[in-house]
């Protein structure tokens, strides 16, 4: 009998930063890998990049040194410190175009949901 891989689920990652789910940090890679020549949809990626730090039930806060240009996108992108990093993923991924490598990112990054409560 075959056995079968589930995607990232909330309860096995919930505590988890993005980085550390396979199944997310495949879909970033792709999604980077395609996106090389579109500086917009780069720019959300390397704010992705940074929130992949931390768990989806975080709050988003940046380090001291943190490149000037990614934080002047993460606010056009409407991320703020103290927000939810998941609400701030998911900003990062409606802001990138629609493409077979965006689409399994959002759906990675929607599985990783936190449990409401």
């Amino acid at each position: 009998m075959a056995s079968t891989t589930t995607t990232t689920t909330t309860a096995r990652n919930a505590g988890q930063p993005y980085r550390t789910v396979p199944a997310w940090h495949a879909a970033h890679a792709a999604a980077v890998g395609q996106h090389r020549g579109n500086p917009t949809a780069r720019a959300a990626l390397q704010v992705a990049t940074h929130l992949a730090w931390r768990a989806p039930a975080a709050t988003v806060a940046w380090h001291k040194g943190t490149n000037a240009a990614m934080l002047a996108h993460a606010a056009t992108l409407g991320i703020t410190t103290g927000q939810p990093v998941h609400a701030a993923m998911a900003a990062c991924v409606a802001a990138l175009p629609q493409h077979p490598t965006t689409t399994a990112l959002r759906k990675e990054t929607a599985a990783l949901a936190p449990a409401s409560k």
